[in-house]
């Protein structure tokens, strides 16, 4: 598939944003966050050892992306067919019609209703776990306690990480939990494309310690083709973080380099000018990679890099010498400074 015939089957057709308020709350009406996964021990989200915590829900629809079940900002129903067995309970259990049997003789969610589904009858009825719900409701307290019993194993460098998705899409919630990591002393990182409302980013970001952010491309309007949005957001509110003179935070921004999109020389010093610009000299190439290609099976969704490679290392190589030309620090994959 070419590089335009991407463009035109863009995951913000395949994944449509949910029109409801992306915050969450429980019948007690406490803010809760929706988590699609909490992976303890991480070392290559931030310092040290971390817990990285998986948020659900994000402003862009980036096809190569490695956590396309974190698109949703909801529940969302993913299958495993290897464990199906060709039972029928889940068929038999859904009251909306939702499941049926492939031909191949396991059962496959009829994506149209399975994709509004709340209530998730057919995963109750599936005891072989060929269907399981991605996204669970983390309550303030529950984090904080997965976060102290962890902390014995982070050390005097580690602490957590929030990703996604876009991890601070979920505003109530992540304000409320930044600020209760900051009074207990957690060191907290965020991986965000810093598409966010101005004032809510600013302040959210004051209560953060280091920020990954992506920059996917320097033109606004190749930016759009491929992941839905500008940069305009995202970029102006990485130089207003970059000039603040009351946050002592660290930016490590970050360029997935994607074959095709944008791993050309005049995108690389664009995105250069633009950091030596406000004031930062250290960048993060990430190589791509496809360790995400089985969720997009699992959801029922085509992946369209799935015949694409890895760029080569003398070619990241050669993208790193570009950055370190302009005199930029410039780390590769996760050689970063910690």
């Amino acid at each position: 598939m070419s590089t335009q015939e991407k463009t035109q089957t863009n995951c913000i057709d395949l994944f449509p944003l949910n029109p409801e308020d992306n915050d969450h709350q429980n019948a007690q009406g406490e803010p809760v966050g929706l988590i699609f996964n909490i992976q303890g021990h991480s070392v290559h989200d931030g310092p040290g050892a971390r817990t990285t915590v998986f948020m659900c829900g994000c402003p862009l629809r980036c096809n190569w992306c490695c956590n396309p079940e974190g698109l949703f900002a909801r529940k969302v129903l993913m299958t495993k067919s290897k464990s199906c067995v060709g039972c029928g309970r889940c068929i038999k259990a859904c009251p909306r019609g939702g499941m049926r049997m492939s031909a191949e003789g396991t059962a496959e969610p009829i994506r149209e209703i399975c994709d509004n589904c709340t209530t998730f009858e057919c995963v109750e009825a599936c005891y072989k776990e060929g269907i399981y719900v991605s996204g669970n409701e983390y309550t303030i307290s529950d984090m904080v306690r997965i976060f102290q019993r962890d902390r014995q194993f982070w050390g005097s460098t580690g602490g957590v990480s929030f990703s996604g998705g876009e991890p601070l899409m979920q505003k109530k919630f992540m304000l409320a939990l930044m600020k209760k990591c900051k009074e207990l002393k957690i060191h907290t990182c965020v991986e965000t494309t810093a598409c966010l409302a101005p004032a809510y980013f600013q302040e959210v970001i004051s209560y953060v310690d280091w920020v990954f952010v992506d920059l996917k491309h320097m033109d606004p309007e190749v930016h759009k083709k491929y992941t839905g949005v500008s940069n305009k957001l995202t970029l102006d509110n990485i130089r207003t973080l970059a000039a603040r003179e009351d946050w002592n935070g660290i930016i490590m921004p970050r360029i997935p380099i994607i074959p095709g999109v944008n791993d050309s020389e005049e995108n690389m010093l664009a995105t250069a000018e633009y950091l030596k610009d406000i004031g930062l000299d250290a960048v993060n190439l990430l190589p791509f990679h496809r360790l995400g290609e089985s969720k997009y099976r699992q959801l029922g969704r085509e992946y369209v890099y799935a015949e694409d490679v890895p760029p080569a290392h003398d070619y990241m190589q050669k993208l790193q010498k570009i950055m370190i030309d302009q005199g930029l620090i410039c780390y590769v994959g996760w050689e970063t400074p910690f």
